[in-house]
């Protein structure tokens, strides 16, 4: 009994004493330091992957940029443009248009025969190489230009035994207002049309241009001959490289396409024999596949490119092979069927 009651005033007393600790919450303490940093955790498993996206519109196919080849013939895919004949110094005001193109010199009589010939209407292939907003020396060059005309006779008369070869004395008409457009139908030694006489008699330009020798119409090109001895022979094509400045001139300003005049050099003739005489196929030939024929190769040009030096295979004439000038008219005849 006495036990019970001592632990009874026991639990009182604690009581009372846990009673008077219960006061006011103290102010929190100062944050601790950092701790340090705790170990990189283990790499996570890799997601699913994602679906693939849509495919994208195809691309707008790059522009070609071809060389192409331009033929004028007449006859040939409605051609009808080239102007050709010849004039004679024996019958100045005769008209030889229709007839067989004829040059020659008589050495006894001092009288010569020249060609004239011209292609109107070949500036259209700017249609095909010049782009709207480009200018026309700007979108294209010319790799070569050839005409090309067939030899149907050669003869000469007199002391030569032997004409290995012939130069060709090309002059191109140049001479601005001074120098008049000649019509086949119309032309002789003294006239280049019916109200217009050359600048001088024999088709002679104000300014040949060129040539050599300034104003002078000595652009000349060597054609061989198989003949040795005096009479005639049927020779062939002859190829006649033509300048590239020039032939781009007359497709970018028409009005300054009057043509070309072709002849021999009298001293050299006179070296060889008395009187010699060529005859090429004209353009009224009955044979269309023989008559003049004029080959521009072109290269166009990407404006977007900017200037650029001519082709690489534009190759200078006097070191090609005969095959390699003929090629053009080869690849003519080819693409005809011939």
């Amino acid at each position: 009994m006495k036990s019970i009651k001592v632990l009874g005033m026991a639990l009182l007393g604690m009581s009372i004493i846990m009673a008077s600790c219960s006061g006011e919450d103290g102010k929190d303490g100062l944050p601790g330091d950092k701790g340090d940093k705790g170990a990189q955790g283990d790499q996570g498993p890799k997601g699913d992957q994602g679906d693939q996206g849509e495919q994208g519109e195809q691309g707008v196919p790059g522009e070609d940029k071809p060389n192409v080849d331009f033929y004028f013939q007449d006859g040939f895919k409605g051609y009808n443009g080239t102007h050709d004949t010849y004039i004679n110094e024996q019958a100045t005001s005769t008209n030889y248009d229709g007839e067989d193109l004829t040059i020659g010199y008589n050495t006894t009589l001092d009288r010569s025969r020249h060609t004239i010939i011209r292609f109107d209407g070949i500036d259209g292939v700017t249609s095909d190489l010049v782009e709207s907003g480009e200018s026309c020396t700007d979108g294209f060059y010319i790799n070569q230009a050839t005409l090309y005309v067939y030899l149907s006779n050669y003869g000469k008369v007199g002391v030569g035994t032997n004409q290995p070869a012939i130069q060709l004395y090309c002059g191109f008409y140049n001479g601005g207002t001074d120098d008049p457009v000649f019509e086949e139908t119309d032309a002789t030694w003294n006239m280049a049309n019916a109200n217009d006489a050359w600048f001088v008699a024999g088709g002679v330009s104000a300014l040949f241009d060129y040539g050599l020798t300034a104003a002078v119409d000595d652009y000349i090109v060597p054609i061989q001959f198989n003949e040795a001895g005096i009479g005639t022979g049927a020779i062939g094509w002859v190829a006649i490289p033509l300048p590239r400045t020039l032939v781009s001139q007359w497709i970018c300003t028409p009005e300054s396409n009057k043509g070309m005049r072709i002849r021999f050099e009298e001293t050299e003739v006179n070296a060889n024999c008395d009187t010699i005489t060529i005859n090429f196929e004209s353009s009224e030939s009955d044979n269309l596949d023989l008559r003049p024929l004029l080959v521009i190769e072109t290269e166009d040009i990407d404006p977007a490119a900017g200037k650029m030096a001519p082709s690489s295979k534009a190759k200078d004439w006097d070191n090609m092979s005969y095959e390699e000038k003929m090629a053009p008219l080869y690849r003519y005849f080819a693409a005809k069927g011939l």
